[in-house]
């Protein structure tokens, strides 16, 4: 299924860095809307930034939206848009979501 990513050692690199960091990321998202409700010591922002920025940014997203965390904050949306967009790009410009798509059915 995934013969393609399987096939580059980067790719797959990658995709496991992805897959790893978006995992944090989600669950970083997760904990800081708990500490929110309830009212506990909160993961700072730019942390959060980090996590995406070092390629966490799709966990980060589900997080937001499964847990509706920070979703209305304009200045944490462009932000947090922009890294995924350069994610995205990057990802693209390698060929990751060339190859990636591949492997969609």
């Amino acid at each position: 299924m995934l013969a393609c990513i399987q096939a580059n050692i980067l790719f797959e690199a990658i995709g496991i860095w992805l897959l790893v960091l978006g995992t944090i990321g989600f669950l970083v998202t997760g904990l800081d809307k708990t500490r929110a409700i309830r009212g506990g010591w909160r993961i700072r922002e730019a942390t959060i930034f980090a996590i995406s920025l070092l390629g966490g940014a799709l966990g980060v997203g589900a997080g937001m939206i499964l847990f509706h965390h920070k979703t209305s904050k304009v200045g944490f949306l462009v932000i947090y848009v922009s890294i995924l967009v350069l994610w995205l790009v990057i990802l693209e410009q390698i060929g990751f979501l060339a190859c990636l798509g591949t492997a969609l059915p």
